[in-house]
C-alpha cells in the first residue's frame, strides 16, 4: 500500500477539512484494514487491492465518516474492507470460471480405495450446488459461513444444500 492511493483519494475530495480528515483516516486504519482483508483473502496483493478500493469508496462517501478515532468509524472501515475483500474473492472466482470442487472430486476418483472411489463417483453425479457444498465442506474443510461467502448465499441455504446433498448421496450409494 502506497502513497499513490492516498494521493488519488485526496484528489477526489474538494473540501480542505475533508482532505485532512481523510488523511488521518488513511494513516489510522490502513494497517487494520489490510489485516482484515488479508485474513479473508490470504493473498497480499488482493488484500492491498481491497484496501485501496475501500479507501476510494470512503473518499467518495466522506459524509458517512464521523470522528476519525471513534469506534463507529473503526467498525465502518473494517466492514468496508471485509466486504470489499469478499467481493474481490467472488470476482476472482468468476474470472477463473472455476467450478468449485470438480478437480478435487475427480482426483479422488483416481487416488482413493474402492469405497472412496464409489463415494467420489456418486458425488460427481450430484447436482452442482450439492456437489459444491459437499466438496467445500468435507474435502476442503470450509465451515458453513465460509461456504456461504464462496457460493454467495446464506448460511441457511448452505445447511440445506449439505443436508439435501448428503441425503441424495446416501440414496445413490444404497443403489450401488
Amino acid at each position: 500500500m502506497g502513497l499513490r492511493i492516498l494521493t488519488v483519494c485526496l484528489a477526489l475530495i474538494e473540501d480542505i477539512s475533508e482532505k485532512e480528515k481523510f488523511e488521518r483516516l488513511y494513516w489510522q486504519y490502513k494497517d487494520l484494514m489490510f489485516y482484515c482483508a488479508h485474513k479473508r483473502l490470504h493473498d497480499v496483493q488482493l488484500a492491498e487491492d481491497a484496501v485501496n478500493i475501500s479507501f476510494l469508496h470512503a473518499a467518495k462517501n466522506m459524509s458517512m465518516v464521523g470522528e476519525v478515532a471513534s469506534a463507529r468509524t473503526k467498525r465502518l472501515m473494517v466492514t468496508i474492507a471485509e466486504r470489499t475483500a469478499i467481493n474481490l474473492y467472488h470476482k476472482a472466482q468468476k474470472e477463473y470460471n472455476r467450478t468449485v470442487g470438480m478437480e478435487d472430486v475427480e482426483s479422488m476418483v483416481y487416488t482413493s480405495e474402492e469405497s472412496d472411489r464409489m463415494i467420489a463417483e456418486a458425488i460427481l453425479e450430484l447436482p452442482l450446488p450439492y456437489r459444491q457444498a459437499i466438496v467445500l465442506k468435507y474435502s476442503q474443510g470450509y465451515n458453513n459461513r465460509e461456504i456461504a461467502a464462496i457460493l454467495d448465499c446464506s448460511v441457511a441455504k448452505v445447511e440445506k444444500l449439505l443436508a439435501r446433498g448428503k441425503k441424495q448421496l446416501a440414496k445413490q450409494l444404497k443403489e450401488v
